[in-house]
């Protein structure tokens, strides 16, 4: 996890600051063409792993061959795409009513076969938790590409500056990846794709569903029926708001996912683990979400300009939804999977995207607020399905799991509210509100924490000294004999062998 946080907090902050700059240097009609080139770039690029890299990580035992035929697959279907890309580029640009969006996506085209080349050996490494291997990779290639990419913006490239910040960040990323070792010759074993193929093609379509179109709709309506100009508000305000999501889910996501697989033997370590983990979520979650919506007029103001906004009460909204999907996100697709049960993760992936795109279609007369406002009414209603999930799976009461909102909600009423006295105290000194706001915010915060819900603080810096402390009296993740008897015995419907 320690790794993990190092990588996805590197890549993440390198990525954003970049972002802020370029989105200050090119302007939001720049910005907005390539935001609906990356798009059609998102929607794709799920198909680009085939959810064999999910059966890598939940199998117990690999054959030597498998990486290799998944890597050529990965490749082969990368490859195809990005010839699909050109030849459908005048297409989208058409759809989008953006002339320029052509030619940018046939630069974009040749990214999607780096991408594809990246997919099997970062997700072994992952499956052995060398998330050190991956934390340098990360911000290796988020530094370079960011720094390119201004480079070109300096010149005056405009919205090119964009398209080389995500094409040279995909290619350093391969690149440090094949010089540290990680990746795999590609190989023809195609027999061995049929021992994973029922896991893998669930596991794909709830990626498709989750990942592509539910976390795509939004802007693919918007930027069609609203412009690029909309699209850039609302772009900028759900990648913000997207940010502690990805932490969220990559550091804790992406750890926890190798790890339930490794322990689905013992359902009440993993009731445990999940208990802990959504209780230290909402109480990081839920007070940083609401010091970003009380924030955010100064936020956009300080850092993007007058221009943007149009964004502000964009972001306010979002932030909820962005709350419940980084308590939420990080750990049912793990816990679902871990325990092997592609078909209910393809369920739920299911009603996801149907409640989204509801409540997404529903706010789209009324702007890109009225989506946002759709987009996190949707998020609203798919808690309560979690909670039964976890029910069901680990044997979590829904008043337990309700609970373990009441901190982080006390806390971040607490959060918000010294920062909204901070901005009407001083009034016009947005800078000063942004820095003394954000400080005092924090202070309360912790100190409401610590007064409070003292066993929640005690608990989040005991595991802050572990992370930074290293795995000193950890307990294994493998089973023992004994376990994997009592499994077999006693809880075999809780996993699925693929």
């Amino acid at each position: 996890m320690r790794w993990s946080s190092i990588s996805v907090v590197g890549r993440e902050v390198a990525r954003t600051v970049f972002t802020i700059l370029l989105a200050r240097i090119v302007g939001p009609d720049d910005f907005g063409i390539v935001a609906q080139a990356m798009v059609f770039v998102g929607i794709v690029s799920i198909l680009l792993d085939q959810g064999f890299s999910s059966a890598l990580v939940q199998r117990e035992k690999l054959e030597p061959g498998m990486p290799g035929v998944v890597v050529t697959v990965n490749l082969g279907v990368g490859a195809a795409l990005s010839v699909a890309t050109i030849a459908i580029a005048p297409l989208w640009a058409d759809w989008m009513n953006t002339p320029q969006l052509a030619l940018v996506l046939v630069m974009l085209a040749p990214d999607l076969l780096l991408r594809a080349a990246t997919v099997t050996p970062r997700v072994l490494l992952a499956r052995d938790l060398q998330f050190r291997l991956i934390g340098i990779a990360d911000v290796v290639s988020a530094l370079a590409g960011g720094i390119l990419g201004l480079a070109v913006a300096f010149a005056g490239g405009s919205y090119w500056a964009l398209v080389v910040q995500v094409v040279s960040t995909d290619a350093v990323l391969l690149v440090v990846l094949l010089i540290m070792g990680a990746g795999y010759r590609p190989n023809m074993q195609f027999r061995l794709l049929r021992e994973i193929a029922g896991f893998s093609w669930r596991a794909f379509a709830a990626g498709l569903l989750i990942n592509s179109f539910s976390r795509n709709i939004d802007n693919l309506l918007v930027g069609r029926f609203q412009g690029p100009q909309a699209l850039a508000f609302y772009g900028l305000a759900y990648r913000l708001l997207l940010l502690p999501v990805q932490l969220a889910c990559t550091t804790v996501g992406g750890v926890l996912f190798p790890a339930f697989a490794r322990i689905s033997f013992d359902i009440d370590r993993m009731r445990s683990e999940m208990v802990r983990a959504t209780r230290t979520l909402a109480i990081l979650a839920l007070p940083v979400m609401a010091l970003v919506a009380a924030g955010a007029p100064q936020l956009v103001l300080v850092l993007f300009g007058p221009d943007w906004a149009p964004a502000i009460p964009i972001i306010q909204v979002l932030a909820l939804a962005g709350a419940a999907q980084a308590i939420y996100r990080p750990s049912t697709t793990p816990m679902v999977l871990g325990l092997g049960d592609a078909g209910l993760n393809l369920r739920y992936a299911w009603l996801t995207a149907i409640f989204t795109t509801i409540g997404i279609v529903g706010g789209l007369p009324f702007g890109p607020f009225g989506v946002a406002a759709g987009y996190t009414v949707a998020t609203a209603a798919i808690v309560p399905v979690e909670w039964l999930m976890r029910r069901r799976l680990l044997g979590m009461s829904l008043g337990s799991q309700a609970a373990a909102w009441l901190p982080g909600i006390h806390v971040a009423a607490w959060v918000s509210a010294a920062y909204l006295l901070v901005s009407v105290s001083i009034p016009g000194r947005e800078l000063l509100v942004l820095v003394v706001g954000g400080l005092t915010g924090a202070a309360v915060g912790i100190g409401v924490l610590w007064l409070v819900h003292r066993r929640q603080f005690e608990e989040l810096i005991f595991m802050v000294r572990r992370m930074i402390g290293g795995r000193r009296n950890e307990p294994s993740l493998r089973p023992s004999p004994a376990d994997q008897g009592r499994h077999r015995s006693g809880r075999g419907r809780h996993r699925t062998s693929i």
